[in-house]
């Protein structure tokens, strides 16, 4: 791997914690050993207390009321606007797709909670369906919204670590704000001189 795919990659990921990246969660089918601590496939309220903030929605997310989340009700990891509506995303979407049509009825979007109350803003012929092709406009329409938020969360973040508004991050400062960000604060610095600034934390464009 050379060091500007290394590159790439870490300020990637040192973007998405900027930003305040989602917590990642089980794939359907395939659910973390740290998470169904016996494997059972499913997971209970007990299991679920170690991660407070799968905890806290799991009342939510147990749309059976059965006391547990099964593949279909736990949460799925996003990577972001641009890879919706592939992988898991197609998966939920063929789920919702309960007569097999290929479209997304405004009753069958009703369990996607990515669609929601955006059901009108996507289907863009107004023919009451969602195809795949409208999906992805709709996304690629949104982007420059998407993008906009996630760089206002990052600039508060920053901010919020800047203790004395000096415009860029000591190591002391990312120990006790981003303490995530701390290992990777001497590679990020490349010019070594001891801080971060808003150029260092942003993710290089190939």
């Amino acid at each position: 791997m050379t060091r500007t795919t290394l590159s790439v990659l870490l300020a990637t990921a040192v973007a998405a914690t900027v930003a305040g990246a989602a917590i990642a969660a089980p794939q359907p089918g395939a659910p973390r050993a740290k998470i169904d601590a016996n494997r059972d496939g499913v997971i209970d309220r007990t299991e679920a207390a170690a991660h407070p903030r799968l905890a806290a929605a799991f009342d939510q997310l147990d749309k059976n009321r059965d006391g547990k989340l099964d593949a279909s009700e736990r949460p799925q990891h996003r990577k972001g606007p641009g890879h919706r509506g592939h992988g898991g995303g197609v998966e939920r979407i063929v789920r919702a797709d309960a007569d097999g049509d290929g479209r997304i009825s405004r009753t069958e979007a009703g369990s996607l909670r990515f669609i929601g109350d955006k059901f009108a803003d996507i289907d863009a012929n107004r023919d009451g369906y969602i195809v795949r092709s409208e999906l992805t406009r709709y996304h690629e329409r949104m982007r420059p919204q998407q993008e906009a938020e996630r760089a206002k969360r990052a600039e508060e973040r920053f901010a919020a670590a800047d203790l004395n508004k000096d415009g860029k991050l000591s190591r002391v400062e990312v120990s006790e704000k981003m303490p995530r960000l701390e290992k990777a604060f001497a590679f990020m610095d490349e010019d070594r001189d001891g801080f971060l600034t808003r150029a260092d934390l942003a993710p290089r464009k190939h």
